[in-house]
């Protein structure tokens, strides 16, 4: 049961009783567990009798209906007053079906909240295996945003400091309780991990003031009010945020024509600080084009044409602005699509989507004049969304994981023009700094294989295809709504790109990376 009298956090805490023959329990289910792995167990204790005896084990149910224990611990004894005990659970056995049970024995009653328990082998609470996963795609940049930030219900303030006194909060428009064990510096946390810059979106619903004291908060010394909580709180250096997105598709007039006060108080707390914009409204760069360097529209469509023609209508209106030196666009969210459901949704985890993606990569290195960042949506779970997908027991990669990846580990700095195009395919170039490197992206959409020759004449002699990648379905089934799962975790995988002198062959339905060098 639970109980609203003086919770640890929030609105109330659980209770267990415990009488004489009757022994309290608490217990979750759906866990994983593997064997020899130790687990780090944490929570909050109150009793009203210390000569309640309490133990946590990891269970399993056998065939035959008995249960195997996996890990025990007895726990100290708790008094009075709210006291955070911990235990380690050394653990023999592998299962996705797992059972944490929490005991009081005696007579008595048990008030416990914040109940936690994680792989020894954590990175700062954040699983290996997603930060490992997401290592593999290098992310230049990782974006702290979207709907939680505005018009969500998170708000920083509450979400910093002891995870296990933050409350719970109703992330809008999703319907999502969300437990706080993430704020601002757990993602920062992540993003150090990973290697990537973190992008942090401001609510502006918090208004401008709050956004100022964010930035002083992760950026600011220890001199400085908000810099002095976040010591408090453990992180004595400043966090050196370079990217600060003001709230999260914020478009209308009335709403932009406030921002100048955003810029202002971020600026007042970082004068280095890099600002992006919401949606790029008419009258913005009016309005902040002296604090901004992006404006930053967001694509959720499979029409690549009229993503082009956008593009180039907001290149013009900065190329028509004094601005035209100075600010750029940022994708900040872009996919085939955000909130469909059904298979429209589903349609996210196909082979189908990861070509798609792949086009939209090609569309971006054509405009990388004017467009000079891109966030894809997104990086985890969020439906069918993530590139990476977990659940208890581990994780698999999307068909898109393995396109995104091919971009990363091939892409060169300077971009090229593509001479002549068959109208079948989707293709951008791009060379190293001194041109002795170059790589072709190359997406074909026909469920047949092709046989492409590269036209190296621009390149000095001796320039040839030297290696190459491509990625399909592995089955070669050329079927669009292929997926990986849990069942199949590499159907759709990165595979060696067949070539011989200036001629590659596509599988059907695949995108390519084709490297030339001397």
């Amino acid at each position: 049961e639970y109980s609203t009298e003086d919770p640890w956090c929030g609105a109330q805490s659980a209770k267990l009783t415990a009488g004489r023959d009757r022994p309290g329990r608490l217990s979750q289910g759906g866990l994983a567990v593997s064997r020899g792995v130790t687990y780090l167990f944490s929570g909050h204790f109150r009793s009203s009798s210390t000569d309640l005896e309490v133990s946590i084990r990891l269970k399993s149910l056998l065939p035959d209906g008995q249960w195997m224990v996996l890990g025990s611990a007895s726990l100290p004894r708790s008094g009075g007053d709210w006291t955070k005990i911990a235990a380690r659970l050394a653990c023999t056995g592998t299962t996705d079906r797992a059972v944490l049970e929490i005991e009081a024995v005696g007579e008595g009653q048990l008030r416990l909240d914040k109940l936690s328990l994680m792989p020894a082998d954590n990175l700062g609470g954040w699983r290996r295996d997603v930060v490992e996963a997401t290592r593999e795609l290098r992310p230049p940049i990782l974006r702290w945003g979207g709907s939680t930030i505005d018009p969500g219900g998170y708000k920083w303030k509450e979400q910093i400091g002891d995870r296990d006194r933050r409350p719970t909060f109703l992330t809008r428009p999703w319907g999502r309780r969300d437990s706080g064990d993430v704020g601002i510096e757990e993602f920062i946390g992540f993003c150090r991990a990973v290697g990537s810059e973190p992008l942090v979106c401001v609510s502006y619903a918090d208004g401008a003031q709050s956004a100022g004291e964010l930035v002083e908060y992760c950026n600011g010394s220890v001199e400085t009010p908000w810099g002095k909580i976040r010591k408090q709180n453990g992180h004595p250096e400043p966090c050196a945020v370079k990217y600060w997105q003001l709230g999260n598709e914020v478009g209308n007039d009335e709403v932009t024509g406030k921002l100048a006060d955003f810029c202002r108080a971020i600026r007042s707390a970082d004068p280095d600080a890099v600002i992006f914009t919401s949606f790029p409204s008419g009258g913005l760069l009016e309005r902040v084009g002296d604090s901004i360097r992006y404006l930053c529209p967001h694509y959720y469509t499979s029409d690549l044409a009229w993503v082009e023609s956008d593009i180039s209508g907001l290149r013009d209106r900065i190329r028509d602005s004094r601005y035209r030196d100075t600010v750029r666009l940022a994708v900040t969210e872009w996919n085939i699509n955000a909130g469909n459901w059904g298979l429209g949704r589903g349609k996210l985890y196909t082979l189908d989507c990861a070509l798609f993606e792949a086009r939209f990569l090609n569309l971006l290195h054509r405009n990388s004049d004017i467009v000079a960042i891109a966030c894809r949506s997104n990086l985890t779970n969020s439906f069918c969304g993530g590139t990476i997908q977990t659940n208890a027991a581990g994780l698999y990669k999307i068909p898109a994981f393995y396109v995104m990846k091919l971009f990363r580990d091939h892409t060169q700095p300077v971009p090229l023009t593509i001479a002549e195009v068959p109208g079948w395919l989707s293709v951008s170039a791009c060379a190293s700094q001194d041109r002795t490197q170059l790589t072709v992206f190359v997406v074909n959409t026909r469920t047949e294989p092709a046989e492409v020759r590269v036209d190296l004449c621009g390149f000095e002699q001796g320039v040839k295809i030297v290696a190459g990648e491509v990625v399909g379905d592995t089955q070669d089934r050329r079927q669009i709504d292929v997926t990986n799962g849990w069942d199949r975790r590499e159907r759709v995988k990165t595979m060696p790109l067949p070539f011989q002198g200036d001629v590659v062959t596509l599988p059907a339905l695949s995108v390519a990376a084709v490297d030339v060098g001397e």
